[in-house]
């Protein structure tokens, strides 16, 4: 093996260790990684609202920019979607 070959092992075994120490400390604090895509229940759980009123922001996303998948009876939120749809309500009610 070359000595650049040994050096790029020797980083990325580093790299792991610091990755696996921010992991461990992050979970230490209570962080949880969140899903991509969340349910309405655990929508409603975030925006803490009730699982109907969740349904009819889902069913008005024509209207009211609520991000959702729809597929046949299976509706999901994107987190990020969701996430940045919360940081617009807030600027405009800010705004008002």
């Amino acid at each position: 093996m070359s000595m650049e070959e040994s050096l790029r092992k020797i980083i990325q075994e580093e790299n792991k260790k610091h990755l696996q120490d921010i992991e461990r400390m992050l979970q230490s604090h209570g962080y949880k990684a969140q899903p991509k895509f969340l349910t309405v229940e655990e929508t409603a759980e975030i925006l803490r609202i009730g699982r109907t009123a969740t349904y009819e922001l889902c069913r008005q996303s024509d209207h009211n920019e609520f991000p959702v998948v729809k597929d046949g009876y299976k509706i999901r939120i994107p987190y990020n979607g969701l996430m940045t749809w919360i940081d617009r309500q807030t600027n405009a009610k800010q705004a008002n």
